[in-house]
This record gives C-alpha cells, structure tokens and sequence, in this order.
C-alpha cells in the first residue's frame, strides 16, 4: 500500500493532497496542466521537500524517514520515467540499462525478461542519437525499472510521441506487471490511457486530489 499526505507552497501555489494507492500495479494520477502533479512526484521522488505530511510506501516510510531525515532521491529506489527520455548520449543501450545497477540499486527484475517484454535486444549495442522516439522510451523505461527498487513513476511518457507511436509504447506498458511487482505511478492527461493502464484513478485540480476511483476490469493483487 502506498499512503500519502503532502503539504507543499511552491510559487504561490498550494499541494495539498491525501490518498491511498495500491501496493502494485499501475495509478494513474489524471489532471490537467498546472494543478502541480509534477510538484507531487517530485515529493514522492524525493526531488522537492514537503513542508509537512507523510509518505509510506509498502512498509517503508520515506517522509519523514524513520530515521528522521530526509531522504535523498538516490536512497529511495525510486525508478522515473521522463517526457524526454534522458539516456546518456555517449552509453549504449546495454550500457544505460544496467547504470542504475553499478550505482547500486537491488532489482529482483531479470534483465533478459525485461529486454524480451520491451522489445529492445536488437537496441542493446546502439546510441541514443540512432533511436527512434519510442525506441528511446522504451530503453529509459527498463533503465528506470532496472534502478528501482519502491516505485516507478512515470509522468506523461507519451506526451512527445504521435498517436501511433503512443498506441504502440501503450501495449509495452501493459506488459510492466509481468516482469516486476512494483507499484507504478502513471501521470497523464489522458483518460484513455489511466483507464487501459491503471487499477486506479486519481483526479487531482489545484493542488488537490478531489477522487479515487477503482477500476474493477483491472486486478489488483
């Protein structure tokens, strides 16, 4: 389970949600531009403070820490999955992926199965600058799951691909919980995409989380 109560004034704008997530699988947290879910991942991701609240994700509390500091991004296994996709230009595919590793993450993910689901073995010993949009997504995704160890979070990875590359990185996300039992926090304007991707739906407006909802279609254990 993942609980959360954030607190946080940024630029004159306040955050200030409370929920209750599922332990795995994918959340779709969907709202429009400017209610600050960006501020909120950053929170979860350890990129930006709270002012007050918590965060607990499977047991483990993250904020405020159980050792009473704040942990930095790099202690909290959080993989994250950017519009732009941020590989390391002058790494292979192979060489990204298995970054987060030799920094000293834990995933239980085998990398073959991984590889296989995302359809990305014939990328292994290419650049970045060779990739396609979706190609490039494809390898953050499993460089980001390879790194995580709580959680992924994904804010708005399609939002720079066309509609059909999007339909086709959309059927390689569905794939996610085959591979690993992470819980996965999917941020998108989309109710299409929440809807097929998510056992749950957060709608956030101006900083707060105004609904829940469960989708029965998805299961959840």
């Amino acid at each position: 389970m993942i609980s959360l109560a954030l607190q946080k004034t940024l630029d004159g704008f306040r955050l200030n949600t409370c929920s209750e997530l599922p332990g795995t699988g994918f959340s779709a947290l969907l709202c429009p531009s400017g209610c600050r879910k960006t501020t909120l991942a950053s929170c979860l991701a350890g990129l930006c403070r709270p002012e007050s609240g918590f965060i607990r994700i499977n047991g483990k509390t993250f904020f405020p820490s159980e050792e009473g500091v704040w942990l930095t991004p790099q202690a909290r296994g959080i993989g994250y999955v950017f519009q732009s996709h941020r590989l390391f230009p002058h790494l292979t595919v192979r060489e990204n992926l298995f970054y987060g590793r030799r920094a000293g993450r834990r995933s239980e993910i085998d990398p073959n199965a991984l590889i296989e689901v995302l359809g990305i073995g014939a990328l292994l010993d290419r650049h970045p600058r060779t990739l396609s949009g979706g190609e490039s997504q494809r390898a953050a995704l499993g460089r980001a799951l390879l790194s995580a160890e709580s959680l992924l979070i994904m804010d708005e990875p399609l939002a720079s691909l066309d509609e059909e590359r999007r339909d086709e990185l959309l059927g390689y996300f569905e794939q996610i919980p085959k591979v690993t039992p992470l819980p996965v926090l999917y941020i998108t304007h989309s109710q299409a995409e929440a809807e097929r991707l998510a056992c749950t739906v957060i709608r956030m407006k101006a900083g707060r989380i105004v609904s829940t909802t469960t989708l029965n279609h998805r299961d959840i254990s």
